[in-house]
């Protein structure tokens, strides 16, 4: 028999007050965290032997909701799994006695509650089943309020099985739903919050989470790559400047820049702490120290952002709010020497720059492309096998050189680009539309991702075209990027003539749509 059992854990802490868990304020999505919190911290604790056992390991957190749909679409069970080590002998009681902290509280999972009152916020029951790295037993405790209540339990059983030992796994599912637990509509918000929470992680490719199937990756923010507003006549400044500033025991790290667009739901400053977000997931408020955001409503306070990872400050019990303001406020005001300098002005840049006519109209495009309606942007279907008369002697189409270039990569400033789909011969490829403000030609075709089947058609903003007929309009962006998109189909296709090409385009623009 195993040296490893366990019979029974202690929930000791009176059983009325598990009753009351489901009433802590929170959202969804920090409640989901505190899982997902224990899954990283036991990876980092036990990484190198991980990562030996499996060679291309890679810490997995999956959530799998089922929903009610007699109950407003609701979530009637929440599985939240993980490939970590698993709970190991050692912290296996204690993980189940409340608000007991664990010896090592410099970690994640600090306070000790998170587990239970996290699962009893989701659901008046739920199980645990872990299986432990180097031990032959998983382990399984359930937990239902109502039995706890009415028998006043003080412990519960644990049942056990065998397991190979290098098995490693935790299981958590919640069932009999409170009233905290989402409806379907909230399941994109709640992705978005989870997938800005653990940026670092993902950005970092430290870890995966899947959310109801789909695989949650953070969108960065665009950075403000422009001339310094007072010298408009000199090199283009990428508007980003790291950060480690120590401040006594105080210490930030992490970057402040300029974004690229104003956008009410980017501004403003991050704070991390060990690795996670602690304040601005998205979709929670932000932070905005007047030091250095300046006053609500000035181009300062609309266009600047950052991301700073804390240390010396406690944070509070859900992990959402960091504790000690004074300091805080202290450490941002003495910040603030390091990003207001002769060099690199990150306050008057952010205060005085100004969209031209040329980027407001570009603004202007992509913005109605991403707003138009779904069934504007469907996918456009291609059939490269068009009909057409024979053209004895026709022309063969200029090189990649010359004429319409198709190049393998280029590097110019993006101003704004927005993204369409095609079907070619029942394979599907993203054009990527990117307005840039460089090069000699008014547009080219970048198909250095085609592996990816991605095709990039660049517009020449600041070509003679247009300062002769006047900024970027949706008529010229159609046919530029309708050729585009026939220029790669002919030359996909073999049929890279001049006839070829205008066949091709003739055809697709009539479903082109800006």
């Amino acid at each position: 028999m195993s040296d490893n059992l366990i019979n029974t854990v202690s929930i000791t802490i009176g059983t009325t007050m598990y009753g009351r868990f489901e009433d802590l304020p929170n959202t969804t999505s920090h409640i989901l965290a505190e899982f997902i919190d224990n899954a990283l911290q036991s990876y980092r604790d036990n990484k190198t032997q991980l990562e030996s056992l499996e060679e291309d390991y890679k810490l997995k957190v999956t959530i799998d909701i089922d929903w009610d749909e007699a109950d407003n679409n609701r979530a009637k069970t929440i599985v939240i799994t993980d490939n970590a080590a698993g709970i190991g002998k050692d912290k296996y009681v204690s993980a189940f006695m409340p608000a007991l902290t664990p010896e090592n509280n410099k970690g994640l999972n600090e306070f000790g509650m998170g587990l239970k009152t996290a699962a009893c916020w989701l659901g008046e029951s739920w199980t645990v089943k872990t299986k432990a790295l180097n031990e032959d037993v998983e382990r399984t405790v359930s937990f239902n309020l109502n039995e706890v209540i009415a028998n006043d339990l003080n412990e519960l059983p644990v049942a056990t099985s065998l397991k190979g030992k290098n098995e490693h796994y935790t299981i958590i599912t919640t069932t009999d739903s409170t009233k905290n637990v989402p409806a379907y509509k909230s399941i994109s918000k709640i992705k978005t919050e989870l997938a800005s929470i653990y940026r670092k992680s993902l950005r970092e490719k430290e870890m995966m989470i899947v959310v109801c199937g789909d695989e949650l990756t953070f969108e960065e923010y665009e950075i403000l790559t422009a001339p310094f507003n007072r010298t408009p006549n000199l090199p283009p400044i990428y508007w980003k400047k790291e950060i480690d500033f120590k401040f006594g025991k105080y210490r930030a790290k992490g970057f402040i820049g300029i974004l690229r667009d104003i956008n009410s739901k980017q501004n403003g400053f991050v704070l991390l702490r060990r690795g996670r977000v602690i304040v601005g997931a998205e979709t929670d408020g932000r932070y905005f120290p007047k030091c250095l955001s300046g006053s609500t409503g000035t181009f300062r306070y609309k266009r600047l952002f950052g991301e700073l990872e804390l240390d010396g400050f406690e944070v509070s019990f859900n992990k959402n709010d960091i504790q000690d303001k004074e300091n805080l406020d202290a450490l941002m005001e003495a910040l603030k020497g390091e990003i207001h300098t002769k060099e690199f002005d990150l306050y008057n840049q952010a205060e005085e720059y100004r969209l031209d006519d040329t980027r407001k109209q570009i603004k202007k495009i992509v913005s109605k492309h991403n707003s138009s309606p779904k069934d504007n942007r469907t996918t456009i279907s291609i059939d490269t096998n068009l009909k057409q008369q024979p053209t004895p002697n026709s022309p063969t189409l200029p090189s990649a050189n010359k004429g319409i270039p198709v190049v393998e990569s280029t590097t110019p400033i993006v101003l704004g680009e927005y993204d369409d789909s095609y079907k070619i011969d029942g394979k599907i490829y993203t054009l990527k539309v990117q307005f840039v403000d460089s090069g000699n030609d008014l547009f080219w075709v970048d198909v250095s991702q085609k592996k990816e089947n991605i095709i990039i058609c660049q517009i020449n903003t600041s070509h003679i075209f247009f300062q002769h007929f006047g900024k970027p309009c949706d008529s010229d962006v159609a046919i530029l990027k309708t050729m585009a998109i026939a220029k790669f189909t002919a030359r996909k296709s073999g049929e890279d003539t001049a006839t070829d090409l205008f066949n091709y385009f003739n055809e697709y623009i009539k479903k082109t749509k800006v």
